[in-house]
Parts: C-alpha cells; sequence; structure tokens
C-alpha cells in the first residue's frame, strides 16, 4: 500500500468533480502495462468499495468551520466582502471506527462556496470503515481555501496538547 500526501496551495481549485481521478489514479506507463479503460474500471470498483459517498453523517467528534462572527477557536472576524476565501471544492474522507456519526453539516454553508456553484455539487464525504495505518480514527479535509487553516490547525493544536499531556 503506498501513502500518498498531497497539498493543494493557492492552484488548488481543479478538485472538483475530478478530485478522486487525481487523487487515486494510476499512474499511465510509457510501455503501456495498462490502458486507460483497465484503470477507469479499477478506480470505479475501488470507489464501491472502500468508500461510500453520503450527503450526511460522521464521526462523533465535529469539525466546523466558523462563520458566524468571532470564533472562540480564534477570534477571527469574517468579512465576506474584503478578505472571504471561498472554496471550489471541499472533499473531506473519513477513515475508521463511527465514520457514520460523524457531523460534516458545517461544510454544506453555502457562504464557503463561489456563488456559481451549488454547495451540494461542491461537497463531497469518502467513508470507510478501514482504519488509515494503526489510527482508530482519522479525517482527511481536501480544499483549496485558506480559511479553514487556521480553525483547523488551533483544534488539531489542541488536541495534541490534550493527548501529549
Amino acid at each position: 500500500m503506498s501513502i500518498v500526501t498531497v497539498q493543494l496551495g493557492q492552484c488548488g481549485n481543479q478538485i472538483g468533480f475530478e478530485v478522486f481521478d487525481a487523487l487515486l489514479s494510476d499512474s499511465h506507463s510509457s510501455q503501456g502495462l495498462c490502458c486507460k479503460r483497465e484503470n477507469e474500471a479499477y478506480q470505479a470498483s475501488c470507489k464501491e468499495r472502500f468508500f461510500s459517498e453520503e450527503e450526511n453523517g460522521g464521526i462523533d467528534w465535529h469539525v466546523r468551520p466558523s462563520l458566524s462572527g468571532p470564533s472562540s477557536l480564534g477570534k477571527m472576524s469574517l468579512n465576506k466582502d474584503l478578505h472571504f476565501n471561498t472554496s471550489i471544492a471541499n472533499l473531506v474522507i473519513l477513515r475508521g471506527k463511527d465514520v457514520q456519526s460523524a457531523d460534516v453539516e458545517g461544510f454544506k454553508d453555502p457562504a464557503l462556496y463561489t456563488s456559481w456553484l451549488e454547495p451540494v455539487n461542491a461537497f463531497n464525504v469518502w467513508k470507510t470503515q478501514r482504519a488509515f495505518s494503526k489510527y482508530e480514527k482519522s479525517a482527511v479535509l481536501v480544499s483549496n481555501s485558506q480559511f479553514l487553516v487556521k480553525p483547523l490547525d488551533m483544534i488539531v493544536g489542541k488536541a495534541w496538547n490534550m493527548f501529549a499531556s
């Protein structure tokens, strides 16, 4: 099994409907060992076998982007007209125990996304009971929005301090 780390910066707007192909596609050999049709069939079977796309559900802890004024996670203010960074698409991948109970409703807020794309088309959740490495639960957020970085960094920092002490 290979582990691939994907880092998206300012040019992360290519995620969207093609995110699954971009993250999980097999490389095509110059020697032609695997044709495009075989790769597409393999990707479709893996998606059906290991992930379920759902519009609701989640893990037993809550990760929600803050949109209503000052946040307790950093007292950041939102001025949508001036500096709000909207997303083109977000993908949350949940793996491990109890993923069906995760609350990801905060990521469905229309204010997070561009006005020309419906949130139902811009947000996806992939879930699997299969644990990642030796972790009981794991969550991955793939986004092109930097707005979510600071709140998530603070949440991870608090969790790290809680378990490290």
